[in-house]
Formats: C-alpha cells, sequence, structure tokens
C-alpha cells in the first residue's frame, strides 16, 4: 500500500491528524487494527522509552526535542509496517503502541526515539555506564591537541631566538670585534721604508687603583675620544723653561696603523684597542721633540700587556715599537738617541717618546729630562675621564 492511498502524506506534517480528506481508508485501518479514535486514544504522551534504548534523559514533553520537518530526517521509513506480521503475538496492542509513537510524532513534529539517528542510537547502546570515560578520555585529547599548539609556539619562538643569536655571534666574527668595542681584527702593515727606532731608555708605571679605579674598565657604552676633547686644551704645555706647542694630532679608530712589529700589532688586537689618539710636541726652537700617544684599551690589564710588547728589553715579545710621526718641518725620532715612559691609566694607555731633534745623546744636559715630564701633562683628558665617571659612582 503506498502512503498517498493510506493517507500518510506530507501536506500535514506539525500537528492535526495524517487522515486525507477527514476520514481514514478502511485498510488503514485494517492494517492497524484499529479506529482513528483508538488509534488517538492509545498514545501516551508521558510515555518513557528510555528503558527500551538505554537512554535516560531529564526533560520531559515536547520541549525536550526540537521541532523538524519530515520523518526521513531521523531515518523513519514509513513503509515498516508492510513488513510486520499482523499474526504475531501481541501484534495489536504493538501496533497500538507504534501507532501511538507515531501518531505522537504527527502532533510534536519529532518522537522521543526519533530525536536519535540510528548511530546516535548505537553509540547510546554501545557506551552504555560509560559516558563519563568518554567524555574524559574527549577531554584529554583535547589537552593534548592545546599541548601541541603551545609546544609548536615554543619551539617556533626558540627557533627565533636561535637565529637571532647566531645572527649577532656572526656579526661579531665578521667585524672583528672580540670585546665590546669592536677593535681591529687585523694588522696594518707599516710603510714601506719605515723608521724603526726603538728607544734606549724604556720606563714602566702600572696602573694605580687608587687614581683609575673608576676607569679599570672600559665601559660597554664608551664614546669614542675625539681631537678636541682629547687635545683641545693641551695645544701648549709649559714646565720651567720649556715652553711645547703641538704641531700635529690625529685621533684613529686603527691603533695599528701607529707601531710596527707583527708582536706589538697583535697585542693591540688582543687587547680590543678601539681607538688612539697621537700628537706631536716641540719646543720653541725645534730643538727637542716629543711624539704622545694614547690607546683605548679594554681594561688596565690589557693596557698592561700592551706595554710589555712595547718595552724593547722584553724577550718575550717581538720587537716592535711606536712608528715616527716626525719628518718635514719636525726632525727628530728617526735615528739616534731617544727614550720612552709608558703609563698605564685604567684602560688607557699613554706613551711619551721624546729625543733631541739631532738625536744628540743627552748627557750631562736636562732639558731632555724635562721635555719627559712635560709632555705627561698631554693627557689630562684622561683625569677627566676619572672624575666624571667618580662623580656617576657617588650618584
Amino acid at each position: 500500500m503506498s502512503r498517498a492511498e493510506s493517507g500518510f502524506g506530507r501536506k500535514k506534517r506539525r500537528g492535526g491528524s495524517r487522515r486525507a480528506g477527514g476520514t481514514q481508508t478502511g485498510d488503514h485501518v485494517d492494517d492497524y487494527g484499529r479506529e482513528d479514535e483508538e488509534f488517538e486514544q492509545g498514545y501516551d504522551p508521558e510515555e518513557d522509552f528510555s528503558d527500551e534504548y538505554g537512554h535516560h534523559h531529564t526533560r520531559s514533553g515536547a520541549d525536550q526535542y526540537d521541532d523538524h520537518d519530515s520523518y526521513d530526517e531521523y531515518g523513519y521509513d514509513g513503509d515498516d509496517h508492510d513488513d510486520r506480521d499482523d499474526d504475531a503475538p501481541n501484534a495489536e496492542s504493538t501496533g497500538a503502541r507504534r501507532g501511538g509513537r507515531r501518531k505522537g510524532k504527527d502532533k510534536r513534529g519529532v518522537g522521543r526515539v526519533s530525536a536519535f539517528s540510528a548511530s546516535a542510537i548505537k553509540k547510546v547502546s554501545v557506551l552504555g555506564d560509560r559516558p563519563n570515560q568518554i567524555v574524559y578520555t574527549l577531554a584529554e585529547q583535547s589537552k593534548r591537541k592545546r599541548g601541541t599548539a603551545v609546544l609548536g609556539v615554543l619551539l617556533g619562538a626558540f627557533s627565533i631566538a636561535l637565529v637571532a643569536l647566531l645572527g649577532m655571534l656572526s656579526f661579531q666574527l665578521l667585524s672583528g670585534g672580540g670585546g665590546s668595542g669592536g677593535g681591529e681584527d687585523s694588522i696594518v702593515a707599516p710603510p714601506d721604508g719605515h723608521s724603526t727606532l726603538t728607544p734606549e731608555q724604556y720606563r714602566f708605571q702600572a696602573n694605580d687603583p687608587e687614581v683609575f679605579g673608576p676607569i679599570d674598565a672600559r665601559p660597554a657604552d664608551a664614546e669614542p675620544m675625539t681631537e678636541e676633547a682629547v687635545f683641545g686644551s693641551v695645544e701648549e704645555l709649559e714646565l720651567g723653561d720649556m715652553q711645547l706647542e703641538l704641531r700635529d694630532s690625529e685621533i684613529t679608530d686603527s691603533c695599528t696603523s701607529l707601531v710596527w712589529g707583527d708582536g706589538l700589532g697583535q697585542s693591540l688586537i688582543d687587547a680590543d684597542c678601539t681607538g688612539a689618539a697621537s700628537g706631536v710636541y716641540t719646543d720653541g726652537g725645534g730643538d727637542h721633540v716629543a711624539q704622545v700617544t694614547l690607546f683605548d684599551l679594554s681594561d688596565s690589564d690589557a693596557a698592561t700587556d700592551v706595554a710589555g710588547a712595547l718595552d724593547p728589553t722584553n724577550a718575550e715579545t717581538d720587537l716592535g715599537f711606536l712608528l715616527s710621526r716626525t719628518g718635514g718641518d719636525v726632525e727628530g725620532l728617526q735615528d739616534g738617541y731617544s727614550q720612552a715612559s709608558t703609563q698605564v691609566m685604567g684602560h688607557y694607555l699613554a706613551v711619551f717618546w721624546s729625543a733631541a731633534a739631532d738625536g744628540s745623546s743627552p748627557g750631562e744636559d736636562s732639558d731632555l729630562a724635562t721635555l719627559d715630564v712635560a709632555s705627561m701633562s698631554a693627557f689630562g683628558f684622561v683625569y677627566d675621564e676619572v672624575v666624571a665617571h667618580r662623580g656617576d659612582e657617588g650618584e
């Protein structure tokens, strides 16, 4: 029998009866074994099917399920009753009960059991008393997914930090900066035919922590020296009858360009020399000359090492010294007699190199000694640094 013949059309799905034209056919009554009034009386809207399908609910009535447009949406086949044996035991009561359930579907839009798809009913039957265990399992899976996402973010951040670190290290290696200042990484070769004069007298004065303690190490944010800062206030020096005048000056970031000797040049690189100041003084008559040099090194220990490499009598180092800046209008420090004094002043190393213009030995003449002491006044800049940093320590 088709659904059109039995009056089970889809024209009236929500509420009301399914009778086409207001009455049901006789065949339909025979199929279910009851009149429409009995069919309607057999439906119990509060009947509970939870025990039958293993499902328990907390809500009741029409509020528990939403309306739906068709039986097909929930897998219901309206022709299922054709396959049932009407002569089976309790067929009438079973038909009444199932008929009542179908009647309930027509009134409410969907019945209690039809709200579950076939797969949903299967899941409920399989789970039995284990729904909480499944919930916990799903929760654990969700936590693992979140943990995997967090781990991915952390690994990504670690990779970025590692790349940045490698980039910084590569930059330092390429720039040749062994220390914070980024000094030279190769020795500048001296000019061809340069003088290899070394002082016949060499004196060394170690660092005095009580005086130069505030500048024992070069600050990470130290500014490079400037010609004005170093030589601006010392263009003229005076001691007794000795008056000196600044004839030439230079500030350079290539420390090795001021010296000759590979051992000395390497010691400046190892000391992380970031700059040097050099000047030449002569007296009024041009009879005496003094060359002063100030190296900016990493700390007082590095300055002490460079002073050792400058010492011509040091058998542990190769021979090397300052390149003479004289020539042309200024004579001296090319050959003959000369003397030098070095002083460690915190992270600075000062070198004072003096001689007679003609390279003659001083003998009993004290002018060369006076010249040497007078030239040591050229680096008042260093004492200004001490005062400035001592003030910072007091703040």
